[in-house]
């Protein structure tokens, strides 16, 4: 076997530091050919390729083109295409890549019939980047075929390294049509020949795209582990763009949990790595998770700060495809900010650009992110804002789209759901209870997407309200209960922390119903703390202004629930809102940006009862005033109340005053304001996480007092400086 030959059987496996071993140990008895320079260069692109050095392997693969060209290496030239190619469509280069591919078909049409075993590897080769090619401008049905073509002709020459990756590309071709299942089988035939050649490269994509399908099926767990596996081999091997993408897949999940801080953590990572290594055409989709992270934790403001960065740096060539995806984002938060004349015009720029681009699924994205999401967005917005214009056109384009794309069963899905919610949408009784079936009906097949099934469940939560309005059918709260339940347990079974924080908050107004006023409210503690524990800052703030409102009116709700002549009166008075209010925007929910107005604060140790640190906010007299003899009574209510197996109550009410108290240890930390609890819980919350971190996790507290029945002059010292910091 000649030396070139051998070097071409590592190459053709993958091998290629192995080659360049080779290679280097023979330029150090002698120079390198032309030709070994040649393949020297061609295998460091691969290398640079595998590492995400895209900028550096491009740089190489041109001068392969240009002295190829110069002397004459036909096979080389074409070699360099292929280099420069790959790393070109790394960096969403595409139109330069298709000028390339162009340029090596010609090539090899001049050489064919000379060298037919090499040429077949070379042609396979560009075919499979054409494919690739097909694939990012979401051509995919041209995408599919020609991945197909690259397998067929990889497997008639045995080139199972090519296989490899042609399958692996063919499986993700296809799951952006939603045949995932298919694509699973293509994967798993892929992973084989991974492992058979000890492809480690290859084991590492094929982990990632294992982890993309299974984020898109929602099984969550699964998509995780994947990602983490694949992370804990690449970054070994410090291969930058496998291990920013598994920041990136790691991310979603996180985000689809209602982790918004690990969430963050993960974009933020993957954001700094395309960043440090210039790759430019995927930075706004960082900016883009942010803002969605953002938007999620209810700081929409700041939301579209990123949203509309994404817009001002994405470019022409590789942002084309991505552009839809922030405008429609843009439009949904708009009309979350109840802005709905913007919101419609950027729904309506997404969808104009989703059809002539006929864009059905973006690219690991989830089919949320899509034509049939636009229209579902423009449906939810008419039926918001009782313009009823457009909504059956926006209807039957989702409908014929679920025609068209019949194994994306979301889109299906999606189409039923939004007929029903616009069915519900009517004042008449009969369509309402059409669209109750139609809800029932989502409900009751087998999950295929949860947030879908959740919306149903809502939909027919509230005509089931309206039912028990008109009827005053008390066995309607049991349904509404059982329902409840059911999104309570898909919470907990899918880590969806918003979705179990609302529907804690929910069945607290179902209990108020029932006039358990005590569960109702250790529910609604119940989920602000959901809420606060995975940074869903707008969804706590608002529970936490329910419950507010909830103490100081308790008097007033159970006069009212008790003075009622039925069921039917209390619900006509209290009417929708009681259930679903329709507060969630910015605009109607006046009272998110609320604080607390500090009154006083002590420290106690909960085991003696012996007072450690205090501190008055406002010229008051504590010694004889109602305030501390209502704290008294508020810590006893507190010590039965809070700290009982049955549940937690977060805040007491005494006269004009609420206070919070929080145990950590054997130190029980009160505050009392008056206002808004939300800003006194985070500062509470500050407070004790700062003072931990500070002293051992209270350990020097401890020592110290136990000695001097008092706190040393430096840790007083350094309370008096944190509470001022924190609660003033």
């Amino acid at each position: 076997m000649s030396l070139i030959n051998k070097i071409e059987k590592q190459i053709s496996v993958g091998n290629y530091n192995q080659a360049l071993e080779i290679l280097n140990s023979i330029k150090k008895e002698r120079e390198l050919s032309n030709e070994e320079d040649l393949i020297r260069k061609y295998v460091s692109c691969f290398i640079y390729l595998d590492k995400g050095k895209y900028k550096e392997g491009r740089i190489l693969a041109i001068k392969i083109i240009k002295e190829s060209r110069r002397k004459g290496y036909i096979l080389r030239e074409i070699d360099g295409i292929i280099a420069l190619i790959e790393n070109n469509l790394s960096l969403g280069l595409i139109k330069e890549s298709i000028k390339r591919y162009n340029r090596g078909m010609i090539l090899l049409e001049r050489i064919e019939s000379i060298h037919k075993d090499q040429i077949k590897t070379r042609k396979a080769y560009l075919i499979f980047l054409r494919a690739k090619i097909y694939r990012d401008l979401h051509q995919l049905s041209k995408a599919t075929e020609l991945f197909i073509k690259s397998y067929e002709l990889r497997k008639e020459i045995n080139d199972k390294f090519g296989m490899i990756w042609s399958l692996q590309h063919w499986a993700t071709s296809i799951s952006f049509l939603g045949k995932f299942k298919e694509a699973e089988k293509y994967l798993e035939e892929s992973l084989v020949l991974a492992k058979e050649l000890n492809a480690e490269i290859a084991i590492i994509w094929n982990l990632i795209f294992f982890g993309w399908i299974k984020f898109q099926l929602s099984d969550l767990e699964k998509a995780i582990s994947m990602a983490k596996e694949s992370l804990l081999m690449c970054e070994s091997k410090d291969y930058k763009n496998p291990i920013q993408l598994c920041y990136e897949i790691l991310g979603h999940c996180y985000l689809i949990r209602g982790q918004l801080n690990d969430a963050l953590s993960y974009f933020k990572k993957c954001l700094i790595i395309r960043q440090q290594e210039e790759y430019h055409h995927l930075i706004p989709e960082s900016y883009y998770n942010i803002g969605e992270v953002l938007r999620q934790k209810g700081e929409l403001n700041e939301s579209l700060v990123y949203y509309n960065k994404t817009l001002e740096l994405v470019d022409f060539e590789a942002g084309e495809m991505s552009k839809p995806l922030y405008l429609s984002t843009i439009g949904k938060v708009y009309g979350e900010l109840n802005d709905f004349p913007t919101a419609r015009e950027y729904l309506l720029k997404a969808l104009d650009l989703l059809e002539k681009g006929n864009i059905p699924v973006f690219r690991f994205l989830s089919f949320k992110i899509s034509i049939t999401s636009t229209l579902h967005n423009l449906i939810l917005l008419s039926v918001n804002s009782n313009d009823f214009k457009n909504v059956n056109n926006y209807l039957d384009r989702l409908h014929q789209l679920s025609i068209t794309y019949p194994n994306i069963e979301q889109f299906n899905l999606l189409y039923r759901l939004d007929k029903a919610i616009i069915l519900k949408s009517s004042n008449r009784l009969m369509d309402k209870m059409t669209a109750g079936e139609m809800f029932n009906k989502i409900i009751n097949e087998d999950i295929i997407d949860h947030e879908i099934t959740v919306e149903a469940m809502k939909n027919l939560c509230e005509i089931l309200i309206y039912e028990l309005e008109l009827s005053g059918d008390k066995e309607i709260i049991k349904e509404i209960e059982n329902l409840s339940d059911k999104m309570l347990k898909i919470g907990m079974n899918e880590f969806l922390y918003a979705l179990l924080a609302e529907t804690y908050f929910f069945k607290a107004k179902i209990a108020l119903l029932k006039l358990e006023v005590n569960n109702a409210r250790i529910l609604l503690t119940k989920a602000q703390n959901t809420a606060i524990e995975h940074g869903l800052k707008r969804l706590a703030n608002k529970i936490s202004n329910e419950h507010d409102s909830l103490l100081m009116n308790l008097d007033i709700w159970e006069k009212k629930i008790k003075e009622s002549d039925s069921l039917i009166g209390f619900l006509q008075e209290a009417k929708y809102d009681f259930l679903f209010p329709k507060d969630t925007n910015l605009k109607k929910n006046k009272n998110i940006e609320k604080n607390d107005i500090p009154v006083y604060f002590i420290i106690i140790n909960n085991i003696n009862a012996e007072y450690i640190y205090s501190k008055a906010f406002q010229d008051i007299n504590i010694d004889d005033g109602s305030l501390i003899a209502g704290y008294i009574s508020a810590i006893n209510l507190f010590g039965k109340e809070a700290f009982s197996s049955s549940g937690s109550i977060d805040r007491i009410k005494h006269g004009d005053y609420l206070t919070i108290l929080q145990l950590k240890k054997e130190f029980l930390f009160g505050y009392v304001y008056k206002g808004y609890s939300y800003s006194a819980i985070m500062k509470l919350n500050k407070f004790i996480e700062k003072l931990g971190e500070s002293t051992n996790n209270f350990e020097s507290i401890t020592i110290d007092f136990e000695k001097n029945l008092k706190l040393p002059k430096e840790i007083n010292q350094f309370i008096n400086k944190i509470v001022k910091e924190i609660f003033l």
